[in-house]
């Protein structure tokens, strides 16, 4: 665990050196297949836009360190935070890596139907429902009409990464 801390730090060292400044805060836990057995998803991912810079700025930077290993995502273990510009207040979302893909959706539109938040992020239909019923129950997304979902009512308006 020690060294993925490090890892992590030296990784944001490297960018700050290179004036190359994070636009979110990133830390990273690498562990090794043989001592930890998990598995990764059986879906092709879709990694957010707003993620996507950090993501591939990690896997050159690791590649530098580690040549020839290869890093398996894990996205259904990940954790987020996302911070919404409300109105009249601003919340931190603790969300799973699904949860986050599809609220910087909302980003782009306040109305989203099943099939395109599916298409835009890869996530099956049957996770993608867990997904949705979860942030429906949290009152972030309302589901008036059967297969759309919509930004709270209340006025959120963006999802950024914390």
């Amino acid at each position: 665990m020690s060294l993925s801390k490090d890892l992590t730090d030296a990784f944001k060292t490297r960018m700050e050196q290179n004036h190359d400044e994070l636009d979110i805060s990133f830390s990273i836990m690498v562990l090794g297949t043989n001592f930890w057995p998990l598995n990764p998803p059986t879906h092709e991912f879709i990694i957010p836009s707003e993620i996507l810079t950090t993501y591939d700025r990690f896997q050159k930077y690791y590649q530098t360190k580690h040549s020839g290993r290869k890093l398996t995502w894990l996205w259904n273990y990940s954790k987020n935070e996302l911070r919404t510009n409300y109105t009249a207040q601003k919340y931190i979302l603790m969300t799973s890596a699904y949860q986050m893909a599809v609220l910087v959706q909302y980003n782009k539109s306040e109305t989203m139907s099943v099939e395109e938040l599916g298409a835009a992020t890869g996530i099956p239909k049957e996770l993608l429902g867990q997904v949705l019923g979860l942030l429906v129950k949290a009152k972030v997304l309302v589901s008036e009409e059967t297969g759309q979902y919509d930004l709270n009512p209340s006025g959120c308006l963006f999802f950024l990464p914390a």
